[in-house]
């Protein structure tokens, strides 16, 4: 192992998206320094550089000698190839993913994980002192490092293996991205019927808000909770013009009524 400090104090970027710029953000306000970064989208690239005043580089193994930290903020899928391709030089070498394993990034000497599980959206701010990071590192001194750096940006953090982040990433798609997903179902059913979406916007919070003092199970409410077969009817009548939504319907319906029914 060389080119070892006992802190961080510099990151690189590598992916300039929305997770890759959230996180500079609160990088660069805990006081570490952003080098440099490479995208291979030049634009987005430059307004990186720009934002964080930091270079825009050519090439992917354009990062000064003493910048300690490299972040791999790409896709999930482009994580293994992208690693291949950076120099094995004695930096920490670290991925964003939820979904990958630590093991993609062991062409390097040094490697790790840090996953803010969060979802991030350009334009939308966010507190990143209650995000919960996970870390993983291959030796315990960076996985110190990874710890002392995380615990700058966030009070939720903790050493989270491949195996049970993998569950985290999972779960997080099921409570983020199927919720939303039926935020613009509700939304292009109350269009269709000249209804506006804001109607939902406090049914949405409260219901979020809840989770905070009551248990999922004993959350539930609506007409599957009650075993209202007359209504789940009326409601899957309503929706015969869009079988693809009338399907979610019923499969939600039916497994909520299992779970409290048999």
């Amino acid at each position: 192992m060389t080119n070892i400090t006992k802190h961080i104090s510099s990151a690189g970027f590598v992916g300039s998206g929305n997770v890759a710029t959230h996180l500079a953000i609160a990088i660069q306000e805990a006081g570490i320094k952003i080098d440099a970064v490479f995208s291979p989208n030049k634009s987005n690239s430059e307004a990186f550089a720009k934002e964080f005043n930091c270079r825009s580089l050519e090439y992917y193994n354009d990062f000064e000698y003493d910048t300690n930290l490299i972040i791999i903020a790409v896709p999930d899928a482009k994580v293994e190839k992208v690693c291949k391709k950076l120099d094995d030089n004695g930096k920490l070498y670290v991925h964003t993913s939820g979904i990958t394993p630590i093991e993609s990034l062991n062409s390097k000497s040094r490697f790790g994980v840090f996953y803010p599980l969060q979802t991030f959206s350009k334009g939308k701010e966010l507190n990143f002192a209650k995000i919960p990071i996970c870390i993983e590192a291959k030796y315990g001194e960076d996985r110190q490092m990874l710890l002392d750096l995380a615990r700058k940006l966030s009070t939720n953090v903790s050493i989270v293996n491949s195996e049970k982040r993998k569950i985290l990433h999972l779960t997080a798609v099921i409570v983020s991205n199927f919720s939303n997903h039926l935020y613009h179902l509700a939304d292009e059913i109350l269009g269709l019927n000249g209804l506006d979406f804001n109607y939902l916007k406090p049914l949405i919070h409260e219901t979020a808000l809840k989770i905070n003092e009551v248990h999922p199970l004993d959350a539930q409410t609506g007409p599957a909770r009650r075993n209202d077969k007359a209504t789940i009817d009326k409601h899957l009548q309503m929706l015969k013009k869009h079988p693809d939504y009338q399907y979610i319907y019923q499969l939600f319906s039916e497994q909520i009524r299992k779970k409290y029914h048999g």
